[in-house]
């Protein structure tokens, strides 16, 4: 099926009428995108065809032991809103160098690569092009969410508790967001157990208001696990990054309302983590964590690291880096209130990169 798509209206609105047509697709009772069509619309270089994988049955007792097949083939497209790398029969996808998650994998009908239209409406779109976002409000206050406190103590190293971190980085951030001249509102300022019902809800009740939720990461099961991830509340009809999908993906959240905001305010925050303090980056995701899908305001939730991993364990019980965390943090809030205010796009990891460093005196 071709056809002019009404859904992408705000995107067609800036083409001229010789663009090509998009190109929509059903498979599997969902609407798909053809990359080619989107990567004409974006200046963007047009795929490669891509051959069908061998399906291979299975082998027969004796035979000569089958050749391992090489992984799914990439392909980046490049243009001058930036660079995209698709990962074939995968939900992995990286845009200007920072790895994200699709809602649906990227698949290929006919040698030509599809992505789902809601991934391009709501990650593609607003991430190549946060400034054409419609609905941003004015950043006038940042309430500042150190996940845990009180009895509930998060995760666990020998250096000491979630809660602690997470408010110690708060704190630092908070200093700094005021010394900008940025009112600030703490969920807890102290070590206080606050309901995660009532953490969206001080944000709700202020007007022109963003969330920022802090926490450390651990796993049971990977000690070598590390580095940093960032959520904002999963679109409707998109499964959470960490799950396939399921009925409660229907379900319309308050935070919906502001999820193309809140992606905005969380690639921001992320691009300036990553730009600061090159660790590991496992993504910016998306998810129905209760105070992202409570809050009507824009918010995101930080993963700051993994208390469970011995180096970046040792690097979270130090208060330089924590002061350094709260610093990037600070900044990613800065980048996002200039887009949300002025139009202005952020920066990403890649300008980090390029910023000269300073000589030493």
């Amino acid at each position: 099926m071709i056809s002019r798509l009404c859904w992408l209206a705000p995107f067609v609105a800036s083409a001229n009428a010789a663009d090509p047509e998009w190109v929509l697709q059903r498979f599997d009772a969902r609407d798909y995108v053809s990359i080619r069509s989107a990567a004409n619309f974006y200046g963007m270089q047009a795929p490669p065809r891509i051959a069908p994988t061998p399906v291979l049955g299975p082998q027969a007792e004796g035979a000569e032991e089958m050749p391992v097949l090489p992984p799914p083939p990439d392909f980046t497209l490049e243009g001058p809103i930036g660079q995209v790398q698709f990962v074939v029969n995968s939900r992995e996808v990286l845009i200007n160098g920072v790895r994200q998650w699709l809602a649906f994998p990227v698949r290929v009908e006919n040698e030509q690569p599809f992505v789902s239209r809601l991934d391009l409406a709501k990650i593609l779109e607003p991430r190549l092009r946060p400034e054409k976002i419609a609905g941003f409000t004015p950043v006038q206050t940042i309430v500042i969410d150190p996940g845990h406190g009180g009895h509930d103590r998060g995760a666990i190293s020998k250096f000491g508790f979630e809660k602690d971190f997470a408010l110690d980085v708060a704190l630092r951030a908070r200093a700094l967001l005021e010394a900008n001249r940025y009112k600030v509102v703490m969920t807890r300022s102290s070590d206080i157990f606050v309901p995660l019902e009532e953490r969206a809800a001080i944000a709700n009740r202020i007007e022109n208001s963003i969330l920022v939720s802090i926490h450390f990461n651990s796993s049971n099961t990977n000690a070598a696990a590390s580095g940093f991830e960032l959520f904002s509340i999963a679109p409707r009809g998109a499964p959470a990054s960490n799950d396939g999908p399921r009925d409660r993906d229907l379900v319309e959240e308050p935070g919906n309302a502001s999820d193309l905001a809140s992606t905005a305010l969380a690639s921001s925050i992320y691009h300036a983590l990553l730009g600061h303090i090159p660790v590991f980056d496992r993504g910016l995701k998306h998810a129905r964590f209760a105070v992202l899908r409570r809050c009507i305001r824009p918010a995101v939730l930080i993963e700051c690291g993994f208390v469970s991993n011995g180096p970046e364990s040792t690097l979270i019980g130090s208060p330089a880096w924590r002061k350094k965390l709260a610093e990037a943090i600070v900044d990613g809030v800065d980048n996002y209130k200039g887009l949300a205010e002025r139009g202005q796009r952020p920066k990403v990891m890649a300008d980090y990169q390029r910023a000269p460093l300073v000589a030493p005196q």
